[in-house]
């Protein structure tokens, strides 16, 4: 899995990413059981995550056979509300692969602080990356969550006072970060 794109809207206070799977016969979970089983041990919470997903399954049950990009994004939102306290944040995944290469998803995520989702955004990736090549050390989250918790202190210090207060920036569009392949 790798995130190519990450666009910002201020506004609306989500972040939409373009995700590729470097395989695109394999993005199930079902094809990579480890996965959830291994996120689930290390970020218990994130099997009472809910999910609108038309079977009323709960998010356990919907990770047995889910996409996983779909499974990033909850991880993000997990991610942002361990290191922050937040409002009820919500993601969404999607792809239409008839007119986008097989592969291709699109998630989306709210945020309360910019940096810190960016930052739950890496890092979401790097722990799937590490846990499907199942090497628990590059997982090592309490590490990680730290840094997170101070990525959050700075967003919070760093907000405009309209983003501090919650108000919508009106004036900034969606602002996109293209990622060359060597950044990532």
């Amino acid at each position: 899995m790798k995130v190519t794109e990450i666009c910002v809207d201020p506004a609306s206070r989500r972040i939409r990413m373009t995700v590729e799977m470097p395989d695109p016969d394999r993005f199930l979970t079902s094809q990579v059981p480890h996965l959830p089983k291994m996120l689930f041990r290390l970020f218990p919470h994130l099997a009472h995550h809910k999910c609108d997903n038309g079977n009323g399954y709960t998010f356990r049950r919907e990770c047995r056979a889910t996409e996983i990009p779909h499974l990033f994004e909850h991880l993000i939102i997990e991610l942002q509300a361990q290191a922050q306290p937040t409002e009820v944040l919500r993601g969404e995944t999607q792809w239409n692969w008839r007119v986008d290469p097989r592969g291709r998803f699109y998630v989306y995520v709210d945020y309360e602080n910019e940096l810190l989702a960016i930052g739950a955004i890496r890092l979401a990736e790097r722990i799937i990356l590490a846990l499907d090549r199942r090497d628990l050390e590059e997982a090592d989250t309490e590490q990680h969550l730290a840094r997170l918790r101070e990525l959050a202190r700075l967003g919070r210090e760093l907000a405009s006072p309209a983003e501090a207060s919650g108000e919508a920036a009106e004036t900034r569009p969606w602002s996109a970060i293209a990622l060359a392949p060597e950044a990532v």
